[in-house]
């Protein structure tokens, strides 16, 4: 029998039909799938179907009854953050950032939950486990290198059965000292989970504004109580070592800009010669460096990187002037001039390798740019000769804010220095440095008024004993 007038379906309408006790719809997607959808009327199916759609074609993550949080979270990294980024309102390190945690956190336990049955009591108890059990993520690398030590192991092993063998009377070499245990996986801190939480939050935010959820049960979870770490500085005495050893060192100028300059790793990596007056003593902090993800080898498979240049800094305040210490300019003088020989030196070799990067105030040996896990071990190189205990390169900022508000500068003078936006961010961080700075102050006052005491009761006897 012939369909009536007006029963065919409309393009895109998708099939409708009786479901239960009310109506139920699929409509094909492009990536192939059919979602289904539900109603009590035939109305309320069809304006569902045109919905998701419209969604598809407007590229925003389609939420049906069976997606995951996984699907979602998927779509959210590789399809919402780039496009943020492209639109400037997120940094790219921030989005790769964003991506690894949902990967190596947030996936492997919430993911299997449907989005829009996704509780607060699913979140509350993936926070207990990532902060009471050993991180899932540090046990699979851990399993990653032991794999890739063993296969290094069994490689040379072979390499050993195919030599000749040697003389029996050839000497053997002594046994190695067993490899130290190594260190317990542990949970993440609080703070890594706070952060994680609000990545969660941020992206089923995503969700709520694009009417796929009615409410973010993320944001209704109470983080963790995060304790206020405490400031990592060099004391007085370990400041005086670690100068002692760094001014010889062969990145003296890197170790004196950090300390007296508070610079950020990344920023003094990324300073060039044109941002320097050393006639003037002045630099302009304007861009910084960092590790950005190049791809995947293809041979061995692993994480490529790459050193790139950026002008977008931590905080809108942190491109600035700064005026150079009468010492910082000495050796950065006599670092031009040693880094001046040696590209000279590397010219007269000849050949077709070339100074990489003529600009860079600090390079490699051949004028590339430095990588700033080489800074790290550098650095703990320095601390380990001078017989200091194990500090972050970052800690010579702390150090550097630390000495000045010991040495009684005032704490906006600081702010400027660090670049701080706004002056309670500076206080905020040095608190600790700030008590201990006020109990001086007190002191300093009750000298004052011990010395404004004793005249007085000295006047007082002095017209006792003329009465008398």
């Amino acid at each position: 029998m012939a369909a009536g007038k007006g029963s065919r379906r409309g393009n895109g309408e998708g099939s409708i039909y009786r479901y239960r006790n009310g109506w139920a719809g699929q409509v094909s997607m492009p990536d192939g799938t059919r979602p289904t959808f539900y109603g009590k009327t035939k109305e309320d199916v069809r304006e569902k179907i045109k919905t998701a759609l419209r969604a598809v074609h407007d590229g925003v993550p389609l939420v049906t009854t069976r997606m995951t949080v996984a699907a979602y979270l998927d779509q959210w990294v590789t399809v919402v953050l780039p496009s943020r980024v492209v639109a400037g309102t997120l940094s790219e390190s921030t989005a790769e950032s964003y991506a690894d945690q949902v990967r190596l956190h947030i996936v492997p336990i919430l993911g299997r939950h449907e989005l829009r049955k996704l509780t607060t009591a699913h979140i509350r108890e993936w926070m207990t486990r990532k902060l009471t059990e050993p991180s899932s993520a540090g046990v699979a690398q851990r399993a990653a290198w032991e794999a890739e030590a063993a296969r290094k192991a069994a490689e040379r092993e072979s390499a050993n059965e195919s030599r000749p063998a040697r003389r029996a009377t050839a000497r053997r070499k002594p046994a190695t000292s067993a490899r130290p245990a190594r260190k317990p996986i542990k949970p993440l801190s609080a703070r890594s989970v706070r952060y994680l939480l609000v990545i969660l939050t941020a992206a089923l935010n995503d969700a709520v504004r694009e009417e796929l959820l009615t409410r973010n049960v993320a944001a209704l979870v109470q983080p963790p109580k995060q304790a206020d770490a405490p400031i990592r500085a060099l004391t007085d005495d370990e400041a005086r070592r670690i100068v002692a050893v760094a001014l010889v060192d062969r990145m003296s100028a890197l170790w004196l800009v950090l300390l007296a300059l508070g610079l950020r790793k990344g920023e003094a990596l990324a300073l060039r010669w044109n941002a320097l007056d050393l006639d003037a003593g002045t630099v302009a902090v304007v861009r910084k460096q960092r590790r950005r993800k190049a791809g995947i080898d293809p041979d061995t498979g692993r994480q490529r990187w790459e050193l790139v240049e950026e002008e977008d800094l931590k905080t809108k305040g942190s491109k600035a002037v700064l005026a150079l210490p009468e010492m910082v300019v000495t050796m950065l003088r006599d670092h031009r001039r040693r880094q001046d020989d040696t590209k000279a030196d590397f010219s007269a070799k000849g050949g077709s390798a070339e100074w990489e990067d003529p600009g860079l105030v600090f390079t490699s040996a051949t004028g590339r740019k430095v990588d700033p896990r080489n800074v790290n071990r550098w650095w703990d190189a320095v601390c380990e000769r001078a017989e200091v205990r194990h500090t972050r390169v970052h800690d010579l900022r702390h150090t550097a804010a630390t000495m000045l508000f010991r040495a009684g500068v005032d704490l906006n003078e600081i702010r400027a220095l660090l670049r701080h936006t706004r002056l309670a961010t500076t206080a905020d961080i040095y608190v600790d440095v700030l008590e201990d700075v006020r109990r001086g102050t007190a002191r300093s006052m009750d000298d004052i008024l011990t010395r404004l005491r004793i005249p007085a009761e000295t006047t007082e006897s002095e017209a006792d004993e003329s009465a008398a």
